[in-house]
């Protein structure tokens, strides 16, 4: 069976996604910063989190092992810097807005929440590179987040009569 490159994004498009934006420092502490929604979390013993990032991206050596980022949850309203960190262009900074502390990769201003990591691992996998990140720190703030899908950005519209989740928490039954 043969599948085209068109078909194929177009069915991962239908699963809807939240957007991030990973930040990071190359070596030479210049800040880099790239659009992923391949983001997901890994395990809570340890607190381990992935993402996905292309082989041939320029910010690559900003992400190899023992290196600190950042996963920048973005707002339902951020849609505008998600597109500005998916391009490619050398500089990113500073219309990103984010707020840097010395030797921390910068912070998108608004993120929903933010995930301090260090590089743990990294596994070869087609034209990108999964990227595992122990979780050092977390900041949580409200907002609704920003999706993806189907090739566009929208928002989440919770059901009114919706009550939140704690499926790990207090799921008492098989799964099966």
């Amino acid at each position: 069976m043969s599948i085209d490159s068109r078909g194929l994004r177009d069915a991962f498009g239908r699963f809807a996604t939240g957007v991030t934006i990973v930040t990071g420092l190359k070596p030479d502490g210049e800040p880099v910063g790239v659009t992923a929604n391949s983001f997901t979390s890994v395990s809570l013993a340890p607190p381990l989190l992935l993402w996905c990032l292309q082989n041939d991206s320029t910010s690559f050596e900003a992400f190899t092992l023992g290196r600190p980022f950042t996963v920048n949850v973005l707002r339902a309203d951020q849609d505008r810097q998600a597109m500005h960190f998916a391009r490619r262009q050398n500089v990113k900074f500073p219309l990103g807005r984010a707020t840097t502390q010395s030797g921390r990769p910068p912070r998108i201003d608004g993120a929903i929440c933010r995930i301090d990591c260090e590089v743990v691992a990294q596994h070869a996998a087609g034209d990108h590179t999964i990227i595992v990140g122990s979780v050092l720190g977390i900041e949580i703030a409200d907002g609704p987040p920003l999706l993806y899908h189907n090739g566009a950005f929208g928002d989440l519209t919770r059901r009114a009569s919706a009550q939140r989740i704690e499926s790990w928490e207090t799921f008492g039954g098989d799964w099966f």
